[in-house]
């Protein structure tokens, strides 16, 4: 992250937070926010750490209405200077807020100023991804490798656009480069493993999987992704404690959530599967695909009874 425009005193504060955030200390990371002059608190770049503490403390509610707080900020800013800086953080907010639109031209405002930006290109991908424009997305990471050909951030983002669209002989091409490299990555065994289990290369999978557990146990994906294969596997006891693991990481992923419901449906354990379900619709109302929520839940609760006559 650059902080060109902060002087020395806020450049501390900043570090000093981004250390509590990237370490999970979000409680402690708000205690900093709330210790910081009132000018300090209005930033743009603090607010929207504030946005992103509260979203990961579950408190979904205060950190939108922080998230739009924080666009406020940027556009006061943003009539003194077309800071390409601001200007990301504003993107990032709408990107959040499910404002794909809003952040794409915040992105391109960016690249109007500096078309080499590769954090606007970055987040465009993923925002173009989102509105199923697949081949500018394409395009966005295809310009990205151009700037910087060698960059293994890049190419591991550029694997990640191909497993969303399932074109994964070209995923594990890209992720056996980045992996003969000397230095090792955890998100490319994350993502090799995540490839090779939708390909039906189970066995596999779970080495990869292990592997970049092995390098970082604090990717919440990780412990997700290792659920699926021992799901796969049938292990349904273990493939429940790699969920609740991934859940004390970051329990704000709807997909987790339906995943483990699906797990206690494997076991029988069907008022467990309905709570869960029921925490995964809360997050996302058409939660794993699911059209209508309230049908579906009836469809459990039926279960239930069928199995109980059996």
């Amino acid at each position: 992250m650059y902080y060109y425009e902060y002087d020395y005193d806020k450049i501390d504060v900043v570090d000093k937070l981004m250390s509590f955030i990237s370490t999970r200390q979000y409680e402690n990371a708000l205690e900093c926010i709330g210790n910081l002059d009132l000018s300090q608190c209005s930033d743009p770049l603090i607010l929207m750490s504030k946005a992103q503490c509260f979203l990961r403390l579950g408190k979904k509610e205060e950190a939108y209405d922080i998230y739009r707080q924080t666009i406020k900020s940027c556009d006061e800013k943003l009539k003194e200077d077309k800071d390409p800086f601001i200007l990301n953080i504003k993107g990032n907010c709408n990107l959040i807020l499910k404002k794909y639109v809003n952040a794409i031209e915040c992105y391109d405002e960016v690249l109007e100023i500096d078309d080499k930006n590769t954090l606007a290109l970055s987040f465009k991908s993923v925002a173009l991804i989102r509105l199923d424009e697949q081949d500018a997305a394409f395009d966005c990471l295809e310009r990205l490798l151009e700037i910087d050909s060698s960059n293994n951030d890049i190419k591991l983002f550029k694997v990640q656009y191909l497993n969303t669209i399932e074109k994964y002989d070209e995923s594990l091409k890209i992720l056996d480069e980045v992996l003969n490299e000397p230095f090792e990555y955890p998100q490319a065994y994350m993502l090799k493993a995540d490839a090779l289990l939708e390909t039906n290369h189970v066995s596999e999978a779970l080495k990869n999987v292990n592997k970049s557990l092995e390098l970082n146990p604090n990717i919440s994906y990780s412990w997700y992704l290792k659920a699926k294969i021992l799901m796969d596997k049938s292990d349904f006891e273990n493939a429940l404690k790699n969920f609740d693991k991934a859940l004390t990481i970051d329990g704000n992923v709807d997909c987790y959530l339906f995943d483990k419901a699906s797990c206690y449906l494997n076991l029988s354990k069907f008022d467990e599967a309905y709570k869960t379900y029921v925490k995964a619709f809360e997050l996302n109302p058409h939660s794993g695909g699911i059209s209508n929520s309230e049908i579906f839940l009836d469809f459990i609760k039926d279960l239930k009874v069928i199995n109980k006559n059996m």
